[in-house]
Formats: structure tokens, sequence, C-alpha cells
């Protein structure tokens, strides 16, 4: 009788404290599937070290059930292995919503977004008007070959791949505009619309996105990349701004 009640104790402890090595393997689970689709299918997807991550996660996860299994049915070291799952469960918890490979495409858009906010008023303090075209667009965040107002540490650069390739920033100008542009939208990620007025005293940038980690297609960009949150938009007219048109 005592040796049932020993065993169950040790069955119980086991269920117990894997149940710990849920976060780190299923992270790990699913990078791994991210990897596989990237590598047989078309989708679109944030540029990330799918593979390294899968294998790190999942490292963390057979450790975690390691301790566990050796602290039930071997020895426990007075209980200490048992602090081993709990602890990587919590760290893996606090730490994945952080990492997720979105983050990077959606930190890189947020730059981009940042630098039209930061820029655009130098262009037209200069030029008393906003961009009219794609090459005056450029030259107005320091990408073009004028770049005249000293841009400070390295332009952002998409974060979207396809096939193994990363892709580019894609600028569309749309000119005599009256606000932004929302629909008819390219099924790429990290395509620019840049509507200005035909005045080009007032202008809208938007940009299309990913809603997840990979999708076969984009979507109109959205704060935190969260398709409940409103859409992400740079949007001024010259009036905002001291300068203004003689």
């Amino acid at each position: 009788m005592q040796r049932s009640v020993r065993i169950a104790m040790k069955v119980l402890a086991s269920v117990l404290f894997g149940f710990f090595s849920v976060p780190p393997l299923g992270f790990g689970g699913y990078l791994f599937v991210c990897w596989f689709r990237i590598h047989t299918s078309d989708v679109y997807y944030a540029d990330y070290w799918y593979a390294t991550a899968a294998l790190a996660w999942v490292g963390l996860g057979l450790l975690s059930l390691w301790a566990t299994a050796h602290g039930a049915w071997r020895r426990s070291f007075y209980g200490t292995l048992f602090v081993l799952p709990v602890f990587l469960a919590l760290v893996a918890m606090e730490t994945i919503p952080d990492i997720l490979p979105r983050g990077n495409s959606i930190m890189a858009d947020s730059n981009y977004f940042s630098d039209v906010n930061a820029f655009f008023p130098v262009w037209y303090e200069n030029n008393h008007r906003f961009p009219a075209n794609e090459a005056e667009f450029r030259d107005a965040l320091g990408k073009g070959p004028a770049a005249w107002q000293g841009r400070v540490g390295p332009a952002p650069t998409s974060r979207y791949k396809q096939r193994g390739k990363l892709l580019p920033y894609e600028i569309v100008v749309a000119t005599n505009a009256d606000g932004p542009r929302m629909v008819n939208l390219s099924q790429r990620p990290g395509v620019v619309y840049y509507c200005v007025s035909k005045d080009l005293q007032e202008f809208w940038v938007t940009m299309t996105g990913l809603q997840s980690d990979m999708a076969p297609t984009a979507q109109i960009a959205r704060v935190a990349g969260l398709p409940v949150e409103k859409v992400r938009l740079v949007h001024a007219a010259g009036r905002d701004y001291p300068v203004r048109h003689p």
C-alpha cells in the first residue's frame, strides 16, 4: 500500500511539473512549424532566426522535462530540481510575447513612420510643399541621391521576406489625393502608399503589413500589428508646420 502511494505521488508530481514544460516546448514547436511553412510555400513572413530559436526553446523544454522526470522518479535533491521547470516556464511566459517573429517587422515599420514624421517637416520648411513624386519622397527621408538633411544612423529597412529574400520597402505615390489609400492594396507587405493633395500641402502615408508572423497576403498596417487597433497612418498639412506657403 505504501509503495502504491509513493508511485501515485510520483505520477502526480510528473504530471503537475510536466505542465511547466509546455510553454517552451509549445513555442519551439510553433517556430518549427513556421520554419517548415516558409520553406515549403510562398507565404510572406517576418525576418527571424526560426530554426535556431526553435532548437533553443525545444532544448529548454526538454531540460525542463528531464528535471521533472529525474526529480519525480530518481532523486529530487530535496525538491530543488522541481524549481527548474517552474523557473523556465515563468521565463518563457514573460519572454515569448516580446520575441515573437513579427516584432522585427513591426519595429521596422514603426521606424519608417517615425522617419516620415521627423523628416517631412524639414522638407516642407525648405520647399514650402510636400514631395511631389517618389524621388522627392525618398530624398525627404534621406534615402535618395540628395539626402540633404544629414540623416543620423541608417535608414529603416523592411524586415519582410518571401522565399528567403528580403523584400525592400516599395513606394506607391498617388497625387491629387484627398485622403489615405485604404483599399485596392497590394498583397505584398512593405508597400508604402504616399498620397498627396493636388496643391502639395497635405499628405497621408499608409503601409501594408502582416497581421501575424506569416501570411499568404498582407493587409493595411495597424498600430502594434493588431487588427483590432487603428490603422497606422501619418498625416499632416502645411498649416501644421510653422512655415506657411507664400
